[in-house]
């Protein structure tokens, strides 16, 4: 997993977007602690809004440069909810390259701050996680995330949540729906798997005719 996270953190840096970070990184050595690095990281944050576009471009290409070689996953978690500060292309991209991460605790930081940001563009990634991610953590966290991103694309990716088995998952997946639409279906599980497919393109999207039977399954 590490290795994922490391390509596609070289996909991101290669990107078009920023200049090269102008100053060389310190050399870091044994005195340096993870308590050290995450304080110097958090300097960072309050600078987001008070810095201009180039500026706030600098300071993502530092903490993108800096997540790449760091082995402490705290530290790593620390320079994700930093850099989502930044209203920045790049900011986006290293947080979407973060949830290949192999620190579970990491990735599920990185959902958060992709569904706090809102962006279509991360639903693929997040949806993709709904399914695929081995720790019900970072699934559950995957799709909080997808309730807050407001698209079609959305409620097809929730929709994987409500066929979950897991009773944590459906629950989930109802919460995310009550927040992406503006349905009130209750806790019916089956009420809001046919309002996703009744989004699917080619299908009828008017308002679900059928009121939810009270079918929760947990």
């Amino acid at each position: 997993m590490l290795t994922l996270f490391s390509l596609a953190m070289g996909c991101v840096l290669v990107l078009p977007g920023c200049s090269a970070w102008p100053f060389r990184q310190k050399e870091r050595t044994s005195l340096i602690t993870p308590a050290m690095r995450m304080a110097a990281i958090r300097e960072v944050g309050p600078r987001a809004e008070k810095s201009d576009a180039q500026q706030q471009c600098e300071y993502c290409e530092q903490l993108a440069t800096q997540i790449q070689t760091e082995p402490d996953p705290i530290v790593r978690r620390t320079i994700q909810e930093t850099i989502a500060k930044f209203d920045q292309p790049l900011a986006e991209r290293v947080l979407l390259a973060g949830l290949q991460d192999d620190d579970a605790d990491v990735r599920v930081a990185c959902c958060r701050k992709l569904g706090e940001r809102g962006k279509p563009a991360a639903v693929k990634a997040l949806s993709t996680l709904v399914t695929e991610a081995e720790e019900i953590d970072v699934q559950l966290a995957a799709v909080d995330a997808l309730g807050k991103i407001k698209s079609p694309e959305s409620i097809q990716a929730i929709a994987l949540a409500l066929e979950n088995r897991d009773p944590a998952m459906q629950y989930a997946g109802v919460q995310a729906m009550q927040q992406v639409s503006d349905e009130n279906l209750g806790n019916d599980v089956a009420a809001w798997r046919a309002f996703a497919a009744s989004k699917l393109p080619g299908t009828d999207t008017g308002s679900i005719a059928t009121q939810p039977e009270n079918r929760s399954v947990y």
